[in-house]
């Protein structure tokens, strides 16, 4: 066994300070010791009448199951159940890290299937946990099977280290020796205090090094990446970086997420000691692990908040055997979009990404697509009998700043929907195109023509909130935000003027007035791509979200139908705050959408069975050509099996 590894090995050795059958575990926990022929593991899970999502952990150059322990128990209280998996180093397990199978850890997805107590999580995968080399065996078990995900990685490495003495591979994948990294460095061990954070940074700054490179872009589902600044055993927070970029240059940033806890150490495990910044070897040298004991206490809790929020809400994404697009199209269609000048893009198909591109939880304001998301809020408050959709403007006491004729108040909610009120008052958020196409005041009435028209869909807003007695905002994270499990999306709101700069807004939502034109302002939100496309699913599901009916299918079928003729040639039309692709002799089924200043966009295509979200940085003046968005829907489409 090299000196490296035998020191890192009395590293996690001390950290174990429990196990079974070294301590009492709470009563609200199920303990259960596990030893098979196929498996040594020990499961700690909640107490529950419903079986409880599943993460695996692995402990590092130990082997075993008892430091991991420390973090299944905290994972365990916070009601994620945790199965700690020994891979070395105990009796059941091979003896040293030598050439351990990566399919090993299968047998424990095999368990956690049969156990009556136990899940997969919503994505149908098993989440897994892994510190300093369990962090490394984490990754790669990501990388080579689609079961496992999320990954959280804590002190990890970017690459592939050797087994003991270094002198063959860690770990094996069918049948095969993984690739891993040459030590080129020569530490000294004879020093009193030994740190061996820069023998490591030298064997990575070998060229041979990236042969040994773990591919975590082959990761199905999220990556979360845990490390101290002072981790002074081996480069933790630099490897991090390295994974980062790797998910960077994929144009997937959305994928990773990186934690760096300042002045901690190669300790940070939930459960692990917080004071082992160093430990003693047998030889005496004191093997230095940095971090002091405030920090590492820090990095311990941030760690245990961001891994439960991890396991709690993951991303589902498919893999590219499950999807509807053909891999090597879907490259072509990455650099279309990158070329473009895209901000983010997504596909997904039965609440699960197929492709993504760009930050997809960054927000952006949505411009006309606010439209799309009253739609929803309409829908749940019409079922409970709130609001009256033929109720008049007269009725509802609506007036405007330049008064409405009797003709005009005859309009009701469900022409303003339809944008068919024939009410033609100036209106907050109004373009120049906009104007353009507005008729002359009182020259048609209600329901006799469409026009897309600002003033009809800011008063459905403001009528609905004096009808709810509350924001749009506010109620649209209660009523769909929240069950969609939306991540980015909090229901915060402000209201802006000319003065204000859009580049500084962090808000999901403003109100802006004109107050010269109109008493009612537009409503505009702001969303991530990510959210969106959770949206766009729900109609995709016809209303139902894990179970539950949030929207009455009739409702979405009203909304969809399309009473306006827009597009003659392309046989579009307008719902009520949707756009219409209707069924012809060209395609069977209708598809709908709404665009944002012609280039964002959020569409639905129930017969193929995805959603589609393109967003462009338009709140930093970033150019995009609307042509290319009809480039990459031919790309998107031309990318289909």
């Amino acid at each position: 066994m090299s000196r490296i590894l035998k020191a890192m090995t009395i590293i996690v050795t001390v950290t174990a300070l429990s196990g079974c059958g070294e301590k009492g575990y709470p009563s609200n926990l199920l303990v259960e010791k596990v030893s098979t022929a196929d498996l040594q593991a020990i499961l700690i899970a909640p107490k529950s009448s419903k079986p409880s999502a599943t993460v695996i952990v692995l402990s590092g150059s130990d082997g075993g199951y008892q430091s991991a322990a420390t973090t299944a128990e905290k994972l365990a209280e916070h009601g994620i159940a945790a199965l700690a998996v020994a891979y070395f180093g105990m009796d059941g397990v091979p003896a040293t890290l030598n050439e351990i199978p990566l399919e090993y850890f299968s047998n424990a997805v095999e368990f956690i299937d049969q156990h009556p107590q136990l899940t997969r999580n919503q994505c149908g995968q098993i989440g897994v946990v892994g510190s300093s080399r369990g962090a490394e065996l984490a990754l790669l078990l990501g990388a080579h099977n689609a079961d496992f995900a999320p990954i959280a990685a804590l002190s990890p490495s970017s690459h592939v280290w050797g087994g003991v003495g270094n002198s063959s591979a860690a770990w094996t994948f069918k049948g095969e020796p993984l690739p891993y990294v040459e030590r080129h460095s020569d530490p000294d061990y004879a020093v009193e205090r030994f740190i061996g954070v820069g023998y490591f940074s030298e064997d990575l700054s070998h060229d041979d090094g990236s042969k040994a490179l773990i591919p975590v872009t082959d990761i199905s589902g999220q990556v979360l990446l845990l490390a101290g600044t002072d981790d002074q055993l081996w480069p933790s927070a630099q490897m991090a970086q390295t994974i980062e970029q790797q998910f960077v240059d994929n144009f997937q940033p959305s994928k990773v997420q990186a934690l760096y806890f300042a002045d901690a150490g190669h300790v940070i495990a939930p459960g692990a000691p917080s004071n082992l910044n160093e430990v003693t070897a047998t030889s005496g040298t004191k093997i230095v692990l940095g971090g002091t004991t405030e920090a590492n206490q820090q990095a311990q809790r941030l760690a245990l908040e961001a891994m439960v929020k991890l396991f709690s809400e993951p991303v589902c994404r498919t893999t590219p055997k499950e999807n509807s697009f053909a891999p090597e199209k879907l490259i072509e269609l990455r650099e279309l979009v990158d070329q473009a000048g895209s901000s983010s893009m997504v596909l997904m198909e039965n609440g699960e990404i197929s492709f993504e591109f760009g930050d997809i939880h960054r927000k952006h304001t949505i411009h006309s697509i606010r439209k799309a998301m009253l739609n929803s809020l309409y829908g749940i408050y019409v079922e409970r009998g709130v609001i009256n959709l033929d109720a008049t403007l007269k009725e509802l006491g609506i007036d405007d700043i330049h008064g409405l004729s009797d003709i005009e108040k005859s309009a009701t909610v469900r022409h303003l929907l339809k944008s068919r009120s024939g009410v033609y008052h100036p209106s907050a958020a109004t373009n120049a195109g906009m104007l353009a196409a507005m008729p002359e005041r009182h020259s048609v009435g209600p329901d006799t023509q469409y026009v897309y028209n600002n003033w009809d869909f800011n008063t459905a807003g403001a009528i609905f909130e004096k009808l709810t007695g509350e924001s749009i905002y506010t109620a649209f994270a209660r009523e769909i935000a929240e069950p969609l499990g939306m991540r980015d999306y909090k229901g915060q709101f402000t209201t802006i003027d000319d003065e204000t700069d859009l580049k500084s807004l962090e808000v999901d939502g403003f109100y802006y007035y004109e107050p010269e034109k109109s008493k009612y302002p537009a409503y505009h939100m702001r969303m991530s791509a990510y959210d969106m496309a959770l949206y766009g699913q729900l109609y995709e599901n016809g209303g139902m979200w894990n179970g539950k009916r949030l929207l009455s299918e009739d409702w979405i079928e009203q909304s969809t139908t399309s009473y306006s003729v827009t597009n003659a040639y392309m046989d579009f039309g307008y719902g009520m705050l949707w756009n219409v692709i209707n069924p012809n002799e060209e395609r069977e089924s209708k598809s709908f959408y709404h665009t944002g200043v012609g280039i964002h966009m959020l569409a639905v295509y129930p017969a193929a069975d995805f959603v589609f979200v393109h967003r462009v940085a338009t709140e930093h003046d970033a150019p995009f050509d609307q042509q290319n968005l009809y480039r990459i829907i031919g790309g998107i489409w031309g990318a289909r099996r």
